[in-house]
């Protein structure tokens, strides 16, 4: 495997080498493999920079990495992809990406790193090697594993500390400008929720608790669990589970979600959230609702995994094990809001500034053009 892979990248290598001899524009490549539609970090920084630097070409690069995907396909995609990267001025990534890493760049450009969860509740990349849910030591190095980065982004000291581990950089890479989807998740929607329940008629009069459990093994015995613990509350509530993507477990007709509803915007649409090891416990409490977590194979997967947060410890009265007393304190309805801003504020202190707007000023001056018309302002 290792002979494949080094037999790869120098393959990559190659191919890029022709492309980097082409100058560089004004440009800002996106690229991920979290989503095969631009994800609504990149889809933010594009309109700003569409705001405050028209003249740039921003290019993204959007391909679900999966067992089913097509060599050829992705190959050709790739390929693309190697051409605007050598000629950009700025790159973006929300995850992993081997052509950033692996490739080495031409000085002028500029590699920025946003990634693809708000905070970071469960241990991830440098964090778990060699463990159960990471990957080994020798292939993150063999991969370059996030190298390369010039910038991180993140929401706060907490997190900027915890990201020092993860990707393995200096504590000066890392930057508490926030997360643009820190804005799409507070900007109001006042019709949102009427617009749901309207193709859902059963909802109505209902709380609606939406369930976001993280992707691992194991977990379709916890969903069941938890939905049937549901069932005796349901003339007054309604449990939708949103799923991971990677999950392929079967839900009820009744606990689906509908399709071409975006995670934030279930949020915005519930009344209480339930999940696990998830950031997504930090991306609802900007929304001031009722966070709970769900933990029944806590140890295992701490065994696998590994935690950055702790919710026990956290929020003690909002963490549970058992799916019977979850739903029963679900529907009591109780809950201690302040101690839910008090853990937001400890790991995103960003929650009332304009994201967006900070990263999109401080990527233009890595833009020709854009750092041009700054200096002829300052003049």
């Amino acid at each position: 495997m290792e002979l494949i892979l080094a037999v790869a990248k120098l393959g990559l290598r190659l191919l890029y080498l022709p492309f980097k001899l082409f100058p560089t524009q004004n440009k800002v490549v996106m690229l991920s493999r979290e989503s095969d539609t631009e994800p609504i970090d990149f889809a933010l920084l594009r309109e700003e920079l569409e705001r405050r630097a028209p003249e740039t070409r921003v290019v993204s690069f959007c391909r679900k990495q999966t067992k089913k995907t097509n060599p050829f396909t992705y190959g050709i995609f790739l390929f693309r992809s190697l051409y605007h990267i050598a000629t950009a001025s700025v790159a973006v990534t929300d995850t992993y990406s081997i052509p950033l890493c692996v490739l080495k760049h031409k000085k002028t450009l500029k590699i920025f790193q946003i990634w693809h969860a708000v905070g970071a509740v469960k241990q991830f990349s440098y964090q778990c090697l060699d463990r159960p849910g990471g990957h080994s030591s020798r292939m993150a190095r063999q991969m370059a594993m996030h190298r390369n980065y010039d910038y991180i982004f993140c929401t706060g000291e907490a997190t900027r500390e915890i990201y020092t581990r993860a990707f393995d950089a200096d504590a000066e890479k890392i930057l508490p400008l926030g997360m643009p989807r820190v804005d799409y998740i507070r900007r109001p929607d006042p019709g949102i929720r009427e617009r749901y329940v309207s193709q859902h008629p059963s909802l109505a009069g209902k709380r609606i608790v939406l369930y976001l459990p993280t992707f691992r093994d194991g977990l379709d015995q916890g969903v069941r669990t938890l939905v049937e613990a549901a069932k005796p509350y349901a003339g007054e509530v309604a449990l939708l589970v949103k799923p991971h993507p990677l999950s392929q477990f079967t839900l009820p007709e009744e606990n689906r979600t509908a399709k071409g509803w975006s995670t934030y915007d279930l949020m915005k649409v519930c009344d209480a959230v339930i999940t696990d090891y998830s950031a997504s416990s930090l991306e609802a409490s900007l929304l001031h609702k009722p966070v709970y977590f769900y933990l029944f194979d806590k140890e295992a997967y701490v065994t696998r995994q590994g935690l950055n947060i702790d919710p026990e410890q956290e929020l003690p009265l909002a963490s549970f094990r058992s799916a019977q007393q979850l739903m029963s304190a679900v529907c009591m309805g109780e809950y201690d809001l302040g101690a839910l801003e008090d853990f937001r504020s400890r790991y995103i202190e960003t929650a009332d500034e304009n994201n967006t707007a900070a990263i999109t000023k401080f990527m233009c001056q890595f833009l020709p053009k854009a750092k041009a018309e700054a200096e002829e302002q300052t003049r």
